[in-house]
């Protein structure tokens, strides 16, 4: 459960917590967290008790039992990459199956399912830090000597397949959504408080250069249809992007509100008219499916995985595109009938892919393992 203590925990983490959770919920499975060593016993907001995603306070109790590595973060990864050791058997109380469940794989004599959620960096070096290059390649060598490999969509498994794991030891478990309901006039006080009094474009995640955002304002940028349509940006700042450089072509009509808590975030996808993601590489994509969740339509990328998760929901784009970037958007915001029709079915689609979904597929592949 690391990841919800990195500085950027992004979606990898929002899955291995939500999984976590759905998990928890079971009574098939004990579930153990292992973490690093901190230095307070404060929780981050991902392990919160509610899916609201509001502080749990240092008193608050974890989603699930956790216990601690002896080593801080730095030296328990490069331990469990270059040494294999500490075993996490004794620790964890000699556990049935050891899950890295995206990310470092730990040290451990049990049967090992391994996570890969993407295999960006491959694709796009443009797209990780050197560091951060080097400490990809090691987990997903690591993650070569698991039972079983855990991808979340189909494309994923393609590039594993391409990177030479064997496809009989991969399982396909798409991620899920919590369906959060939106506190009534939140929405609308969002557009007061930004001043937005007509149709924007909404965008969510990470900020770092595979979210393709430069496209994207390009897109919103020309003159046309979008040239006074506003651009929202959600989420945290993450690496290789200046984001105010990024959006200037947009002046006062990029809307940078950073990190939000999860009942904010889930307000602007209601408050949207239409969410855009042209990312030029996704393992899976959860914000589409966020959006799709409330109703909102969607653009997002073909060729890659957000076109399996977006299915009727939204409206498929090249990436490198911008001009297709711009297009989609102005069907959608200039036919009424189109957007309700996409917003209805991407409501549909979501409603099937709930965290105990992806429970079940996790249970399944421990299942493989332990028989």
């Amino acid at each position: 459960m690391e990841q919800a203590w990195h500085r950027v925990p992004g979606g990898t983490a929002v899955a291995a917590v939500e999984s976590a959770r759905a998990l928890v919920a079971r009574h098939d499975v004990d579930l153990v967290g292992l973490t690093a060593r901190h230095r307070t016993d404060d929780l981050p907001p991902l392990l919160a008790p509610s899916v609201d995603g509001s502080d749990p306070g240092p008193a608050s109790p974890p989603i699930l039992q956790l216990v601690g590595s002896r080593l801080p973060r730095p030296l328990l990864y490069e331990a469990w990459h270059r040494g294999r050791r500490p075993r996490v058997d004794r620790m964890a109380g000699q556990p049935d199956v050891v899950h890295a469940s995206g990310g470092a794989v730990p040290a451990t004599r049990a049967p090992l399912v391994a996570t890969v959620h993407d295999l960006a960096w491959r694709r796009h070096p443009e797209a990780a830090t050197r560091r951060g290059h080097r400490m990809f390649e090691g987990w997903l060598a690591d993650a070569r000597r698991a039972d079983r490999v855990v991808c979340p969509s189909e494309a994923t498994r393609r590039e594993l397949v391409d990177a030479g794991f064997d496809g009989d030891r991969i399982r396909v478990v798409p991620l899920g959504v919590a369906l959060v309901v939106v506190e009534q006039g939140l929405p609308q006080r969002l557009r007061v408080r930004y001043g937005l009094d007509g149709p924007f474009v909404l965008w969510v995640g990470t900020l770092e250069p595979r979210k393709n955002l430069s496209r994207l304002v390009a897109a919103m940028s020309a003159p046309g249809p979008l040239a006074d349509v506003p651009l929202v940006l959600v989420g945290p700042r993450g690496w290789r992007t200046d984001v105010a450089e990024t959006v200037a072509p947009l002046g006062d009509r990029a809307v940078v509100v950073g990190s939000v808590d999860e009942v904010e975030k889930r307000a602007w996808y209601e408050a949207a008219d239409v969410f855009c993601l042209p990312s030029l590489h996704e393992g899976f994509g959860l914000p589409v499916l966020e959006a799709m969740a409330h109703g909102t339509p969607v653009v997002t990328s073909s060729g890659t995985a957000t076109e399996e998760v977006v299915g009727d929901g939204g409206l498929l784009v090249d990436p490198l595109e911008s001009g297709a970037i711009g297009e989609a958007l102005v069907a959608v915001l200039g036919d009424a009938a189109l957007s309700t029709r996409l917003g209805a079915a991407g409501r549909i689609r979501a409603g099937a892919h709930p965290w105990s979904r992806t429970a079940d597929g996790l249970v399944a592949t421990y299942r493989e393992v332990v028989g």
